[in-house]
C-alpha cells in the first residue's frame, strides 16, 4: 500500500508548478501538462505503468525494426538466390545497390530529422513505413541494375527516418538508467526476427509462379506485408507520453513527470539555431559520430556480405540461407544479456566497458577469415567467424542508449542525430566498396577495413570514457551541479529544453 500523502505539500507544489511557464521561455512540451497538473503517485503504481508502456512501445518498437532490417536486407537474401545472374549485375554493381541505400538514408537525413521535430514522431514514422514497404514491393518490378537503384535509393529515403526517431522515442519514454534495456528490446530484432527471415526467404524462394525470378517475390511479398502492417501504425504508435491514447489521463501525467530525472526533456517543436551551433561545436558529439562511422564500416561483413561468404565455403543455396539463422540467434541474445546487464545495479557506469568487450569476437572473427585459407579443413573455422561477429552488432544499440542519454535539448539531439546518421550512411556507403568481386570469398580488403575499424573504435570509445569521466568530476565540484531541493527548480531543469552543456546538473552516463 503506498504511503499517505502530504496533502499540504501536494496543494503547494501544484501551486509552485502552475507558473514554470512564467519562468521557462519555449521550454518542453511537458511543461503544457505539467505547469497545470501534478500527480502524486507511488514506486508500486510507476512500476505498473512502466510494464504497460514497455508492453506498448517495445513489441511494437520490435515489430517494425524486424520488418524494417528484414526490408533493407532482402538484397543479401536475393543475392544468395541469384540477384547477381538475374539481373545481369557485372563488375562492382551488387556493391553499388548496396550503398545506394545508404545515399539515399544519407540524402533525407537531415529534412527528416527537421520534420520529426516539427511533426508528430508517430505519425511521420507510419506514414514513411508505409512508403517504404510500397516503395520495396514496387522493387520487384526491376529486372536490372538501373531500376534496382532507384528503387533502392528510395527505400533509403524512406527508412531514414527509423533508426533517429527510436532515438528520440527511447529518451522521451525511460529513464536514462531504463534506456539501455529497452534499446536492447528494439535493437535485438535485427537479430531475433532476422533469424526466421533465413526460413522466410528460403521458403519465398521456392515460389514458381510465371517467369518471375525468386528476389522479385521477396521484394513483393515483404513489401506488401510492410504496407499492411504500416497502415496500423496511425493508430498504435504513440507520438510521445502525454498524448498516448493507450494511456489514461493521469497515466499520462506521471509518464512525463517521472522522466524529469534525465533532464533531456521529452519533446521542444522549435529549432533554436544556438543549440544547432552548440551540436556543432562540441567534441563529445564528433566523437560519437566518428564512433558511429567506424563501426559501420564493419557492417558490410556483418551483413551484406555474410551470405556470399557462406556460399563461398561450398554450401549450397538452401545451406547458406538456412546458415544465416545461428548469427540473427547470436545478435539477439548478446544484445538482450547486454541490455540487462546495464539496467541492473551491475551494469551502472559500463556501458562503454561492455561497448568495447563486444568487439572482441569482431576482431577474431576478422583474425580467422583474414588468416585462414578456404579450404575443406578450415570451412567450419571460417563459418564460425561469420556466426559470431554479429556480437558487435551489441556495440551499436549500446552506442543508441549513448546517444538517448548523453545528449539534451532537443534541436542539439536532433542535430546530433542527424550527424550521427549521416555518418552511419556515409560508412555504409563506402564499406561495400572494399569488399572487391575479385577477392571473392574471401574479401581480403574488406576483412582488413573491417578488422581496422574495429581496433580504432576500441581506442575511441576508451578516450570518450575518460573525456565524460573528466567532465562529470568537473560538475561534481562545481556548485552550479549540485542537486538542489526546490521541486519547481529541479521541473525547469528536466523541462526548459536546456542541452547538456548548459544543465550542468546532467551527469553523463559512462
Amino acid at each position: 500500500m503506498a504511503p499517505p500523502l502530504d496533502i499540504e505539500a501536494v496543494a503547494t507544489h501544484q501551486s509552485e508548478i502552475h507558473h514554470l511557464n512564467e519562468k521557462v521561455f519555449d521550454g518542453d512540451e511537458a511543461l503544457k501538462v505539467l505547469h497545470t497538473h501534478y500527480e502524486p503517485y507511488s514506486p508500486e503504481e510507476e512500476k505498473s505503468l512502466l510494464r504497460k508502456i514497455d508492453y506498448r512501445m517495445c513489441i511494437l518498437m520490435l515489430v517494425i525494426n524486424g520488418l524494417q532490417f528484414i526490408d533493407k536486407n532482402s538484397l543479401t537474401a536475393a543475392a544468395t538466390y541469384g540477384i547477381i545472374g538475374e539481373a545481369k549485375l557485372v563488375g562492382a554493381q551488387f556493391s553499388l545497390l548496396v550503398s545506394i541505400f545508404y545515399i539515399g538514408y544519407l540524402v533525407a537525413q537531415y529534412p527528416t530529422n527537421i520534420l520529426m521535430q516539427r511533426f508528430p514522431t508517430g505519425k511521420y514514422i507510419a506514414i514513411n513505413f508505409m512508403l517504404w514497404g510500397a516503395t520495396l514491393a514496387a522493387t520487384g518490378s526491376a529486372t536490372n541494375f538501373a531500376t534496382l537503384a532507384v528503387g533502392r535509393f528510395f527505400l533509403g529515403v524512406f527508412e531514414s527516418c527509423l533508426n533517429p526517431g527510436f532515438v528520440l522515442i527511447t529518451s522521451s519514454w525511460w529513464k536514462r538508467e531504463e534506456q539501455s534495456a529497452r534499446v536492447a528490446l528494439w535493437y535485438c530484432a535485427n537479430g531475433l526476427i532476422g533469424a526466421p527471415s533465413g526460413a522466410i526467404f528460403f521458403g519465398i524462394a521456392h515460389i514458381h509462379v510465371g517467369k518471375m525470378f525468386p528476389y522479385q517475390w521477396m521484394f513483393i511479398i515483404l513489401g506488401l506485408i510492410t504496407v499492411c502492417f504500416g497502415s496500423t501504425l496511425w493508430w498504435i504508435l504513440p507520438d510521445s507520453p502525454h498524448t498516448a491514447k493507450f494511456l489514461t489521463e493521469r497515466e499520462r501525467i506521471i509518464a512525463v513527470e517521472r522522466l524529469k530525472s534525465n533532464k533531456t526533456g521529452v519533446k521542444n517543436t522549435h529549432h533554436k539555431q544556438y543549440q544547432v551551433f552548440e551540436a556543432l561545436k562540441d567534441l563529445k558529439v564528433w566523437m560519437l559520430v566518428a564512433a558511429i562511422f567506424f563501426h559501420n564500416m564493419t557492417n558490410s561483413l556483418q551483413t551484406n556480405f555474410s551470405g556470399l561468404v557462406i556460399r563461398g565455403l561450398g554450401y549450397s543455396v538452401d545451406e547458406s540461407i538456412l546458415l544465416s539463422i545461428p548469427p540473427g540467434i547470436v545478435q539477439a541474445t548478446s544484445m538482450l544479456l547486454a541490455g540487462f546487464f546495464l539496467s541492473s545495479r551491475w551494469g551502472e557506469g559500463k556501458r562503454i566497458f561492455v561497448i568495447i568487450l563486444c568487439y572482441l569476437p569482431g576482431i577474431a572473427s576478422c583474425l580467422i577469415l583474414y588468416l585462414s585459407p578456404i579450404k575443406s579443413s578450415t570451412r567450419k573455422a571460417h563459418l564460425f567467424a561469420i556466426t559470431i561477429i554479429p556480437v558487435v552488432a551489441t556495440s551499436a544499440g549500446l552506442l543508441y542508449a549513448l546517444l538517448a542519454s548523453n545528449i539534451a535539448g532537443y534541436t542539439k539531439k536532433s542535430v546530433t542525430g542527424t550527424l550521427f546518421f549521416s555518418a552511419n550512411a556515409v560508412a555504409n556507403i563506402v564499406s561495400p566498396q572494399t569488399f572487391l568481386s575479385s577477392q571473392a570469398p574471401r574479401y581480403g580488403t574488406g576483412v582488413a577495413v573491417t578488422l581496422t575499424a574495429f581496433c580504432v573504435n576500441i581506442v575511441l570509445f576508451v578516450s570518450l570514457y575518460f573525456v565524460y569521466q573528466a567532465e562529470n568530476k568537473r560538475r561534481d565540484l562545481d556548485p552550479a551541479g549540485a542537486e538542489g531541493a526546490d521541486a519547481t527548480e529541479e521541473l525547469i531543469d528536466a523541462f526548459s529544453d536546456k542541452t547538456d552543456r548548459e544543465n550542468k546538473k546532467l551527469r553523463y552516463k559512462l
